[in-house]
């Protein structure tokens, strides 16, 4: 089985570098094999990983992913027909119905069997205003749709199942996926991981500044919260225990840490592809315009861990880590060729590009270290790895297209859009608050990508008709539903981290959760400033990076409660009260915030908090 496995990995890789190098096919066509594929590795993996789940739950799989399999081949053989035909003019037939109708039903038992119950009652409550919404009252009605017209439009048009997220997993994201598993499994994961702690070796808190930067860098090539932290934490937790952070504190560091890697370019959680898709931009340009709130997110866990360091009195301890600059440095070609392949051509060469440069560098590698026949080996391991990454990513995109497509079929999402607006009162921050709150809740439950799906259509229209621009208000959404890994009660890359740290998984969280308030901030600010995701002028966008600088580094000090040494509640007060004043854009508020900090650091100077040591040399309290 594990042959079977491997087969269906290996033709996945097959199939995307070859589309990838010749161009995709028809939309309909691409969609349906990329999708038929990647269940037939999910099944092919449910069978070789007899050790993970219940017989009965991988039983169930195995028949929904037949079921589906034979939908989409169904497709396939028809594709021709579903590709030229005049949709809801030409009537389905039985046939094409009870086929649409068991690709779906398979399709939500897939969904819920990888992604939980949670993602798969959404999608039914969505179905479920479909096929009954006809009778609510008021502007939460609709029309009303046939049995045809509601399966021809969520499964044979691209407004479904078929539709713009499955469309993005089935050209972009895969390739980038790929190229991450294959540089991973090649050695440039770890030695990402090596430079991270021969950078901070020096500094005071060193380790947990490692698993910050090492996460960041993994975040490149990954883009998993969860990945991030079994992969940087099994090193960075250890060694922060061992200079002296707590247990919950390490692995808090790490789960944050881990979560920010969503945010970095060029893989970004595979959301910023599809981002770029609703908002009709290149992918160049969102990549971009994440860059500073990501830099922003590691500025503020950066800074809270320094203070955390020096409040608890843990020392400038190099860990001993020992990496060849020179030589290993090899590794950041492919990350380079990725990053000009996007902006000089596209990002589907980009990619192939990418994979080329990761296997001719691990080919240098292996012929100097003598190791070229373990090559072949490396590469189906990072083929395997890509598949299973894939596997949540692509049904993910593939059942929300039914949500996107209930949403434009009935209109429900302007009927939310109104919703929320009256909720808010016309109000731009009562809005923020209400669509931040429900990012949060979609992000602890989901992955981030089905997170921003479901918001695409519901709560971002109404945020750009409240005035925000389309990129700061896709972003908001992203940003927020990537921070759900790190919110109680259901903070699974915090959890992660504690199984990791062998710490309580509850203290984790919240911990987790108090040293990413700063990033709670950073969205917005940079929906009230936009300068923040480069919209604007570089003049502008550099005066708005150094106050968010200010402001971010401040706030860290006054939830750690310290700078130099403890501060009090006062500098705390004053510390905190002047970040947030940069909130807003202007030079009032600037002006006003950044003499609030200034007089909070004063007063922490002139009175610092002197507090007694344990045996253990570390601040108590």
């Amino acid at each position: 089985m594990r042959a079977v496995a491997i087969a269906a990995s290996l033709a996945l890789a097959a199939f995307h570098l070859w589309t990838g190098l010749t161009g995709v096919f028809e939309s309909f066509l691409q969609r349906n094999l990329h999708l038929l594929l990647v269940i037939l590795a999910i099944a092919a993996f449910a069978l070789s990983d007899r050790e993970q789940g219940t017989r009965l739950r991988r039983g169930i799989l195995l028949l929904a992913a037949a079921a589906l399999s034979v939908s989409l081949v169904y497709n396939l053989l028809n594709a021709t027909h579903f590709a030229n035909r005049m949709a809801y003019v030409i009537p389905l037939d039985g046939l094409s119905i009870a086929m649409a109708l068991l690709g779906m039903a398979a399709l939500l038992v897939v969904s819920v069997l990888m992604m939980g119950r949670a993602f798969g009652l959404i999608i039914v409550v969505f179905l479920a205003y479909l096929a009954w919404g006809a009778g609510l009252p008021g502007a939460l009605g609709h029309r009303g749709f046939g049995l045809s017209w509601s399966v021809d439009h969520l499964y044979y048009t691209k407004e479904g199942v078929f539709g713009i997220p499955l469309g993005v997993s089935a050209t972009y994201i895969y390739l980038f996926v790929f190229f991450g598993a294959v540089l991973d499994r090649c050695g440039g994961g770890q030695f990402l991981i090596n430079l991270a702690l021969a950078l901070t070796s020096r500094l005071r808190g060193g380790p947990a500044k490692a698993s910050i930067v090492g996460s960041a860098l993994m975040g490149t090539i990954s883009g998993s919260a969860v990945a991030n932290v079994v992969t940087t934490g099994a090193v960075t937790i250890p060694l922060m225990k061992r200079n002296g952070y707590r247990p919950h504190f390490a692995a808090a560091v790490e789960a944050a840490a881990s979560s920010g890697g969503q945010l970095m370019p060029p893989v970004m959680g595979a959301t910023a592809f599809v981002i770029a898709e609703f908002v009709g931009r290149p992918y160049q340009e969102i990549a971009l315009s994440a860059l500073i709130p990501a830099f922003l997110f590691y500025l503020g866990l950066f800074s809270a861990v320094h203070f955390e360091a020096v409040r608890r009195g843990i020392p400038r301890a190099g860990v001993g880590a020992q990496v060849r600059l020179l030589e290993g440095s090899f590794y950041l070609l492919p990350l380079m060729v990725v990053a000009a392949g996007v902006f000089v051509y596209s990002p589907m060469r980009a990619g192939v590009m990418g994979v080329a440069a990761v296997i001719l560098v691990a080919l240098g590698y292996g012929l100097l270290r003598g190791e070229l026949s373990r090559l072949p080996v490396r590469l189906m391991e990072g083929c395997e790895s890509a598949a299973r990454a894939m596997g949540p990513v692509a049904i993910a995109c593939a059942a929300s297209g039914m949500i996107v497509g209930v949403l434009s079929l009935t209109g429900l999402g302007l009927a939310i859009n109104n919703a929320i607006l009256a909720m808010a009162g016309q109000s731009l921050l009562a809005a923020l608050v209400l669509t931040m709150l429900s990012s949060l809740i979609l992000g602890m439950g989901l992955p981030t990508v089905a997170a921003y799906l479901v918001q695409a259509g519901v709560t971002i229209p109404a945020l750009i008709q409240l005035g925000i621009a389309p990129i700061p208000a896709h972003l908001f959404v992203f940003y927020f539903a990537i921070l759900g890994n790190v919110t109680p009660p259901v903070a699974v890359a915090a959890y992660a981290a504690a199984g990791v740290a062998g710490t309580d998984p509850a203290h984790t969280g919240w911990t987790a959760l108090a040293l990413s308030v700063p990033a709670f901030v950073v969205p917005f600010m940079f929906v009230l400033n936009p300068a923040l995701v480069l919209q604007g002028g570089l003049a502008v966008s550099l005066g708005a990076v150094v106050t968010a600088i200010i402001g971010v580094i401040a706030l860290s000090a006054a939830i750690v409660g310290c700078l130099q040494a403890r501060i009090g509640a006062g500098a705390r007060l004053l510390l905190a009260g002047g970040a947030l004043m940069m909130l807003a854009p202007g030079l009032l508020t600037d002006a006003t915030g950044g003499a609030l900090i200034l007089a909070g650091a004063l007063l922490g100077r002139l009175r610092p908090l002197v507090a007694p040591r344990t045996d253990k040399g570390e601040v108590a309290g």
